[in-house]
């Protein structure tokens, strides 16, 4: 496994915030229940990830006394990434970049992640669909071309969600669906194709965050005061209304994901940072995933209610650090 070596001080500095955030969090988990489960990433101070922990590394106690430590196991929860990208009218300057910045988007990747692409114009459409096909993935992303239909932006946000639904629907309590989806939609901020409907992008927003989908929405502003036809002979649609920025920053507030604005003349970023780093982080994030353990534990004799200055602790690894999860999904 290689080093995670970009960011191991983002992670030491994460390990604490992340520990003591958990701390809340795992007092649910743990209410009422015998036994529980936590999750750990521990990496040492070069910032590897510790392949090798056992039972007799794990120290685990709060104020009532120590638990006692029944399982210790690795446990990976891989990713899917899903690309959803705007190619109508309003998104001709950034063809280029769309094309050159995805391509480094998806060669940064680990190979072992199925990857898709999603046009939305003028409907929702598969350029590839969970491939690790490299030639695959080229071929698809110089098939964006722009059409001349709106995108629908939200639209394919709900048909996303609706096939997370129907793919973890036999998931259930505390089960984890087989990955961790990961999505990327890159859009306009203004008003554009899509049948927006209020109850459709609720529960969107609600399915989105119930299956822990890990969301950047990267919203590209149109230039001020530009006006579009829609097909069909339909009223001209006004390009700055703002509606798509505001059901993306809802989607990121509620998933905890990342909202990226960018102006209409600032799209090479797409190809130059945006894209590259973000695969980066996804990379990072991968690592993390595959590489963390699943511990089971009994709380001490005669505990009940809630944990009360929860602890987990490694003896005999001195300077490693550590970052806690209650449900697999790594900061």
């Amino acid at each position: 496994m290689a080093m995670i070596q970009d960011r191991p001080q983002r992670l030491a500095a994460t390990a604490l915030v992340a520990g003591l955030a958990t701390i809340g969090a795992a007092v649910a988990a743990v209410y009422g229940q015998e036994q529980s489960a936590i999750y750990l990433l521990a990496i040492d101070q070069k910032g590897t990830p510790l392949l090798d922990i056992t039972m007799s590394d794990i120290a685990i106690k709060e104020d009532v006394g120590p638990s006692t430590v029944v399982s210790v196991r690795r446990f990976g929860w891989p990713l899917k990434v899903t690309v959803l990208v705007d190619n109508g009218p309003r998104t001709g300057e950034a063809l280029a970049h769309y094309r050159a910045g995805l391509k480094k988007f998806f060669a940064g990747l680990p190979p072992d992640i199925p990857v898709s692409l999603i046009a939305t114009a003028p409907n929702p459409r598969w350029l590839f669909r969970d491939t690790k096909d490299r030639l695959q993935v080229e071929r698809g992303v110089n098939l964006i071309t722009i059409d001349e239909g709106l995108g629908r932006f939200s639209d394919a946000l709900v048909e996303y969600a609706d096939r997370l639904d129907q793919e973890f629907k036999a998931v259930e309590g505390p089960q984890l669906p087989p990955y961790l989806p990961v999505l990327v939609s890159i859009a306009t901020t203004d008003q554009d194709g899509s049948e927006v409907r209020r109850d459709a992008n609720v529960e969107m927003i609600r399915s989105l965050g119930k299956h822990r989908v890990w969301t950047t929405m990267i919203m590209m502003a149109a230039p001020p005061g530009r006006m579009l036809a829609t097909q069909g002979g339909l009223p001209a649609v006004e390009s700055n209304e703002g509606q798509n920025a505001q059901i993306a920053k809802t989607l990121q507030e509620f998933t905890r994901g990342r909202y990226v604005p960018i102006t209409g003349t600032g799209t090479s970023a797409l190809s130059s940072t945006l894209l590259p780093e973000l695969s980066q982080e996804i990379s990072l994030r991968y690592i993390k995933q595959m590489t963390q353990y699943r511990i089971v534990f009994e709380r001490p004799a005669g505990a009940a209610g809630p944990m009360k200055n929860f602890s987990l602790a490694l003896k005999n690894r001195p300077g490693a650090k550590i970052v806690l999860s209650t449900d697999g999904a790594m900061p």
